[in-house]
């Protein structure tokens, strides 16, 4: 996918290798002017192919939409409150200016509003401007600068915002203080997604947008991987790392909804192909192997990416009462088809603190013991250790470990591999060999 930036230079300079560096496999290229009411002109003239066009901001891309033929993806980078948070502190920390007078072009009162009852500062109407948002005049840019020159030359402000670069560089100019709304990263990376997301569904002859959902079970209140954080976190980034793989290969787009959630962007030819028709979703298997904790995953087909969202969740929403090593998938005209089975079966994976719990049972000993153990040498990532190692790793002395050992060994999770002499004099310690796999994948 090829994306267009058009916008200002100093924007382009900041969204352009920042795109790159993010989003290595897309490809970018740019336009840039002096005002943004040459926008159309600039792209009716530009003839090289691009996929869609992302404007540095709102005022140029709604020139464009009005004027020019809409056969082409076309979206903006919008001002969002985290760049405003941004400006903000720019204003206070760097300017050393008070942020209760200040004239805004860009934002509306409301988000302003807002923003300043969440810091818990007064915005009082008397000393914060607000410029009207005439994008579609041609003039507006000379009257952004009209409207925050009288302001501070009147000394109603102490400060300006704009979300014009070209009204930026002329009251910078004049020195009047003022600051560049500049989108932050994460607005940047969500509008380039939003766009590979409606490319992906225009894309496609078979032009419906699919999402596969994918939910982790995050332990209960009372589970033993709950009270140890690094142990979910570890599992959630093999997840992640085998999920980021399947993305990959499908050429989807992968959002992350919340640390529990994600959503893989596809279309229907895309996932249908890779699943040979659903006959073997392979991606349950490839978790499985590495998961302690239950992922669900749904799949929902809709006309636009929202009617697809929303039947994924109600596929998901049937996998977690089920409980099944499987897959549904909710069609748009409503019907389901599922459970469907891997490529391996419907084999029933146990969970975490069960897998504790039967090593608890065939070796008589606690599950806490157990826990610390395996818990213990995930955490140092090697599998061979002495019994005075271990004996440090659950806090308990050597003499007591080494008849912990020994009922491990018993039972099938530890062996000794070699001897090695730790000391000039003395017995040599035995190197033994954990089998977390035994736990961790059953």
């Amino acid at each position: 996918m090829k994306i267009l930036y058009v916008g200002p230079l100093m924007m382009i300079n900041k969204l352009v290798p920042m795109s790159k560096r993010i989003f290595p496999n897309l490809e970018f290229d740019y336009i840039t002017y002096e005002r943004y009411t040459d926008a159309p002109d600039l792209l009716e003239h530009y003839d090289k192919k691009v996929d869609a066009v992302l404007f540095s901001g709102k005022s140029p891309y709604k020139i464009c939409e009005n004027q020019m033929n809409q056969s082409i993806l076309m979206d903006y980078v919008p001002r969002h409150e985290t760049t405003l948070y941004r400006v903000l502190l720019e204003i206070t920390y760097l300017l050393k200016r008070d942020i209760c007078r200040l004239s805004v072009d860009t934002y509306d009162k409301k988000m302003m509003q807002k923003l300043y009852k969440e810091i818990h500062v007064e915005l009082r109407e008397d000393s914060v401007f607000f410029a009207e948002q005439r994008y579609m005049d041609p003039n507006y840019k000379d009257y952004v600068v009209a409207f925050h020159r009288k302001n501070y030359y009147e000394h109603h402000v102490c400060c300006c915002i704009t979300g014009l670069e070209e009204a930026y560089r002329e009251m910078k100019s004049e020195g009047i203080p003022v600051v560049l709304a500049v989108p932050s990263e994460d607005v940047v990376v969500q509008s380039v997604r939003n766009l590979q997301i409606r490319y992906i569904a225009k894309k496609n002859s078979e032009n419906q947008i699919v999402v596969v959902a994918i939910k982790l079970n995050v332990p209960s209140e009372y589970s033993l991987m709950k009270e140890d954080e690094y142990s979910y976190l570890s599992q959630r980034i093999k997840i992640m790392d085998r999920l980021y793989h399947f993305n990959h290969r499908i050429d989807g787009v992968l959002v992350e909804q919340s640390k529990s959630e994600c959503m893989i962007f596809t279309t229907k030819k895309i996932i249908e192909t890779e699943t040979n028709q659903y006959k073997d979703f392979y991606l349950l298997d490839v978790l499985r192997e590495v998961s302690a904790v239950p992922v669900y995953i749904g799949i929902g087909y809709g006309k636009t990416a929202n009617e697809s969202k929303y039947n994924a969740y109600e596929s998901m929403k049937k996998m977690e009462r089920s409980r099944q090593n499987s897959v549904y998938i909710v069609f748009e005209n409503g019907e389901v088809m599922g459970p469907l089975e891997t490529g391996r079966g419907a084999k029933k994976q146990d969970s975490f603190d069960e897998k504790f719990y039967r090593a608890a049972t065939e070796t008589g000993l606690s599950v806490n013991t157990i826990y610390k153990i395996f818990g213990g040498i995930v955490k140092e990532e090697k599998a061979d250790f002495t019994s005075r190692e271990l004996a440090a790793i659950c806090g308990v002395s050597v003499r007591t470990m080494d008849r912990i050992i020994l009922k491990l060994c018993d039972a099938g999770y530890c062996e000794v591999i070699s001897e090695k002499l730790m000391h000039k004099s003395g017995r040599p310690s035995r190197i033994l060999r954990l089998h977390p796999l035994q736990i961790y994948n059953g």
